[in-house]
C-alpha cells in the first residue's frame, strides 16, 4: 500500500455547451480552487452565456450563483475569498469579462464583475436586492489571471498576458503594477501564485520580506523565462529575480510549478522536463536540471491537433499530477500521479470519458486539471507526512469544432479528485515503481546483459549473467519449458553468493533488485493474450524470493498477483499476501473475485448433485474463507478498495458469498467471551481481528450497497449483519476504556510468551545449537524486565462491565 493514492474522481456539475463560447474562441468553462488547503471547500466556476457559481464540495451543491446572461463570457477562472466582517463569514467573490451588458468595448477583458455576500450556515445568504452586493471596476490592464488569497485579505492579484503583475484593493483600485524588465515583447505561458510561507526555493530573507511570491513563465521570440516578483504585506511589488529556461523547445504544452522551486514543463513532442529553480545566499535565482526527461507515449496531447488534451498540476515536492486522453480504441482520462525526481508513477487512476465530450480529429477536447496549495508548514496540516490534497479536473468540448457533426449534445464536466499526497520526495517512495509507469513511457535501449532493455540498464556480475543466462535457456528449451534446470541453476547461484559474500554458514547474501526482476521476469513470463495456457513458470523460486522478502509486485509486468492467479498458484498467493508489501488493492480483489466465482460454481453443482470430475478445484485451491482472511488483514486504502471492488465485483451474488462468510465472523467475535478468551490470539489466521473485518466491510458495503438494494435476495442478509454488527460496535466501544488499564499486562503477557518460545527452541534437544549460550542471558534479561514492571502471571476471573 503506497502513501500517494489517487481516489475515484467524482462529479461535481455538469454544464451545457453554449454558442457564447464558440463565438469568441474561449473554454466554455473555467474553474479554480481555493487559494489555501485551510479555506472553504469553494470551487468558484464561471460558465460561458450563464454566469458565475461557487460550489461547495463538502455537500456538492451550489453555495451562490450569480446569473449574466447569455451574453457574458469571461477571460479566466474567477477566484473567491471568505474573511470575517463584524463578527460574521463573508464571501467575496471575482470575475473578469470579456463580454456581456456590463462591458465597454474598450474594456473586453478589463471588467471585472465582484459580489460580496454574507454565509450563513456555510452558504451564502440570499439577498432579495441581489444586484447591489455586485460591483462593476476596471483592472488597469488586461487580465488572465486572478488570485483573491486569504494571505492578503486586503489585497486582489492580477496577472496580465503581456506579463504584468498588478496588486488592487478590495473595489479593484490599483496599488502598484510591475511590467517585465526585457526589452523584447512577452507573452505569458502560465502563472502561480504562492504563500511565501511555503516557497522553500526563496532565501530566508526574501521569503520573511514578502507575503505573497508570483511566478511568471514567458516568452520573448524563441526564449522562455521565468520572472519571480515578490508582494510585501502593503502590496508593494518588488522583483526577485529572472532567468531563462534551459528548454530548446518552444512548442509548450504546459508548465508546473510547486512551491519547492520543481518545474516541470510538458512539450508537445512528448518530453517532459523537470527543472528545479533555487536561490543563491546572493538572491540570484538560477534553474538547473533536477532529472533526465521522460519521453511520454499512450496519450493523444502528441497528434497535431489535441495539444489541449493533457495538462499539469504541481503538487508537493517534485510530485507532478499528469492528467491526459488516452490512445486506443477505449478512450479514458487518464490521471497520473508522477515524483518527477526519480522518473517513477506512483500512483494511476482510469476513467471512461463522458459521452458528452466531443472529439473531433481536427480539434480534440480540452483537459485541465489544478490541486489545492500545499499548507505552510508551520500549519496543523502541514506537519503531516501525507497531505490530503483536492484535485480538480475540467474535461470541455473545443469551440474550434463543427458543432454539426456531433451526435450527442456538448456538455462540461467538472471532477474532484481526491488525493493523498507524500509531503516530501523520498527514494524509499519511488523504489519498487520503476515499472509501474512502463505503459506510458518510452525506454531507452541499453546496450549491457542480453534482453535488457530500459534506462541505466543493470550491471550483473560473471555469476548472475551466467546463472541468468542458464535459466534463460532452460525455461525456453522446450514448450513447456525445463524448469528444473532453471531451478539448478537458480540454487546454485544462492548458494555460490551465499559462501562469497556471508560472514556465517546460516547467513544468506543479500539479492540485488536487478537479480531478483530479471529472475522473476524469466521464471514468471508474462502470458500473452493469445496464449492457450499460462506459461510454464518456477513456483520454488518464487517461493523462495518471497520467502526472502525480495520481491516487490512492480517487478513483474503486468503484476504480481495477476500472473500468479493466472497460473493458479495459490500457495504462492498465499505466502506473497504475507510478505509483499506492495500489492494494488485491485489485483488483490480480483483473485478475491476469481475465487468467489470457482466457490459458487462449486457450491450450485455440490447443490444440484452434479458429478465434479471437471469442475473440482485444485488441491491447493484455498477455502473462500481462508483467502478472505488473508485479503481482510492485508493493508489497503479504503478509497482504492472500493474503486476495486466496484470494478471486480460488480454481481450482488459474488457479494453476498462474501458478506455470508464476514457475517460468521463478525457472530463468532460477539459471542460470550470471544473477544476475551485466550484462543482468540491462536485462531488470528482463521479469524480476522473485528477491527479489520469492519474495516474491509465498510468500502464493500460502500460500493456495493445500491446494487445489493437491487438485490432481493440479499435484503435478508443485509437486516441479519445489521442486527450481529451493531452489538458487536457496543462491545468493542465498552470495552475500548480499559486498553489503556490492560497494555502493561498485555505487554507482560506477549514479553513472557516470547521468552518462553525461545527457551523451548534453545531447549529443543540440540545441544550443538550455536544460539544456546545465550539463553540464560535472555531468561535473566526477562526476568529484570518481570521485576522492573512488577507484572507477573495473572487471570481475570470475572470483568463486569
Amino acid at each position: 500500500m503506497s502513501a500517494a493514492t489517487i481516489a475515484e474522481p467524482f462529479l461535481l456539475s455538469s454544464y451545457p455547451e453554449s454558442p457564447t463560447h464558440r463565438k469568441h474562441a474561449a473554454a466554455p468553462v473555467y474553474a479554480s480552487l481555493p487559494s489555501s488547503s485551510d479555506a472553504d471547500p469553494f470551487i468558484s466556476v464561471a460558465v460561458h452565456g450563464d454566469g458565475v457559481h461557487v460550489l461547495d464540495t463538502s455537500t456538492l451543491h451550489p453555495a451562490a450563483s450569480h446569473t449574466l446572461g447569455p451574453s457574458t463570457s469571461f477571460a479566466c477562472p474567477p477566484a473567491s475569498r471568505t474573511t470575517q466582517s463584524n463578527g460574521s463569514r463573508v464571501c467575496t467573490t471575482y470575475a473578469v469579462l470579456t463580454a456581456g451588458p456590463d462591458v465597454q468595448p474598450d474594456a473586453k477583458g478589463k471588467t471585472v464583475a465582484v459580489w460580496e455576500e454574507p454565509l450563513s450556515g456555510g452558504a451564502l445568504t440570499a439577498e432579495p436586492q441581489g444586484e447591489k452586493s455586485k460591483r462593476v471596476a476596471l483592472a488597469p490592464h488586461t487580465v488572465t489571471h486572478i488570485y483573491a488569497p486569504e494571505y492578503l485579505p486586503e489585497a486582489v492579484i492580477l496577472a496580465g498576458p503581456d506579463g504584468q503583475t498588478s496588486v488592487v484593493d478590495k473595489a479593484i483600485a490599483v496599488q502598484h503594477t510591475l511590467a517585465p524588465q526585457n526589452q523584447q515583447a512577452s507573452t505569458l505561458l502560465k502563472h502561480f501564485l504562492f504563500d511565501s510561507a511555503t516557497c522553500t526555493f526563496l532565501s530566508p530573507h526574501a521569503a520573511s520580506s514578502h507575503r505573497a511570491v508570483s511566478v511568471s513563465f514567458l516568452r520573448s521570440g524563441d526564449i522562455a523565462r521565468v520572472s519571480v516578483v515578490g508582494v510585501s504585506e502593503d502590496g508593494a511589488l518588488s522583483s526577485i529575480g529572472e532567468c531563462s529556461l534551459p528548454v530548446e523547445e518552444t512548442d509548450i504544452i504546459d508548465v508546473s510549478c510547486s512551491s519547492s522551486g520543481f518545474i516541470s514543463i510538458l512539450l508537445h513532442s512528448g518530453t517532459w522536463h523537470a527543472l528545479s529553480l533555487t536561490t543563491s545566499p546572493s538572491s540570484t535565482l538560477s534553474i538547473s536540471p533536477a532529472a533526465e526527461p521522460l519521453r511520454l507515449q499512450g496519450l493523444t496531447f502528441t497528434s497535431p491537433n489535441r495539444p489541449a488534451e493533457a495538462s499539469l498540476a504541481a503538487l508537493t515536492s517534485s510530485h507532478v499530477l499528469l492528467t491526459g486522453i488516452t490512445t486506443g480504441s477505449q478512450t479514458e482520462i487518464a490521471i497520473l500521479f508522477w515524483d518527477l525526481r526519480y522518473g517513477v508513477l506512483l500512483a494511476q487512476q482510469t476513467i471512461a470519458a463522458p459521452s458528452t465530450l466531443p472529439r473531433p480529429k481536427k480539434a480534440g477536447a480540452i483537459v485541465r486539471v489544478s490541486a489545492t496549495p500545499v499548507p505552510p508548514p508551520d500549519s496543523k496540516n502541514g506537519k503531516a507526512a501525507v497531505l490530503q490534497l483536492t484535485g480538480l479536473l475540467v474535461l470541455a468540448p473545443s469551440p474550434d469544432r463543427d458543432v454539426h457533426v456531433d451526435s450527442v449534445p456538448a456538455r462540461s464536466t467538472i471532477l474532484v479528485v481526491p488525493l493523498s499526497v507524500p509531503a516530501n520526495s523520498t527514494i524509499a517512495a519511488a523504489m519498487g515503481h520503476a515499472n509501474a509507469g512502463a505503459r506510458w513511457i518510452i525506454l531507452k535501449q541499453a546496450t549491457g546483459a542480453q534482453g535488457q532493455i530500459g534506462r541505466g540498464a543493470p550491471e550483473f556480475s560473471l555469476a548472475a549473467r551466467k546463472a541468468l543466462k542458464e535459466m534463460r535457456a532452460s525455461i525456453n528449451s522446450s514448450a513447456g519449458g525445463n524448469v528444473a534446470g532453471a531451478e539448478t541453476a537458480f540454487f546454485e547461484y544462492i548458494k555460490h553468493e551465499s559462501k562469497n559474500k556471508s560472514t556465517g554458514a546460516a547467513q544468506e547474501a543479500p539479492l540485488d533488485y536487478a537479480f531478483v526482476q530479471e529472475t522473476l521476469g524469466i521464471v514468471l513470463p508474462t502470458t500473452g493474450p493469445q496464449a492457450q495456457s499460462p506459461a510454464a513458470h518456477s513456483a520454488k523460486i518464487v517461493r523462495h524470493l518471497l520467502e526472502r522478502r525480495a520481491v516487490s509486485s512492480s517487478m513483474v509486468e503486468g503484476g504480481l498477483l495477476p500472473g500468479l492467479v493466472s497460473r493458479e498458484d495459490w500457495e504462492t498467493i498465499a505466502l506473497a499476501l504475507r510478505t509483499v508489501t506492495d500489492l494494488p488493492e485491485a489485483d488483490i480483489i480480483a483473485a478475491l473475485s476469481r475465487l468467489v466465482a470457482a466457490h459458487r460454481r462449486n457450491a450450485s453443482a455440490s447443490d444440484e448433485n452434479a458429478m465434479q470430475v471437471d469442475a473440482a478445484p485444485a488441491s491447493s485451491t484455498p477455502t473462500l474463507a481462508a483467502f478472505l482472511a488473508q485479503c481482510v488483514v492485508y493493508p489497503f486504502t479504503p478509497a482504492l478498495e472500493r474503486v476495486a471492488f466496484r470494478k471486480q465485483l460488480p454481481d450482488a451474488a459474488d457479494v453476498i458469498a462474501l458478506l455470508e462468510v464476514l457475517d460468521a465472523w463478525i457472530v463468532r467475535h460477539a459471542e460470550d467471551g470471544s473477544l476475551l478468551s485466550e484462543t482468540a490470539a491462536q485462531t488470528a489466521a482463521e479469524l480476522p481481528p473485528l477491527d479489520k473485518i469492519l474495516a474491509f466491510l465498510q468500502p464493500l458495503l460502500d460500493a456495493s450497497f445500491l446494487a445489493l438494494l437491487a438485490h432481493a435476495p440479499a435484503h435478508a442478509l443485509l437486516r441479519t449483519l445489521a442486527a450481529h454488527i451493531e452489538p458487536a460496535l457496543a462491545l468493542t466501544s465498552a470495552l475500548e476504556p480499559l486498553c489503556g488499564p490492560l497494555a502493561p499486562f498485555a505487554q507482560a503477557a506477549v514479553k513472557a510468551q516470547l521468552a518462553k518460545e525461545a527457551a523451548g527452541s534453545g531447549n529443543g534437544g540440540n545441544s550443538n545449537n550455536k544460539d544456546g549460550g545465550r539463553d540464560w542471558r535472555r531468561k535473566r534479561k526477562a526476568a529484570h524486565e518481570q521485576t522492573a514492571i512488577a507484572v507477573g502471571l495473572y487471570q481475570v476471573e470475572e470483568l463486569v462491565l
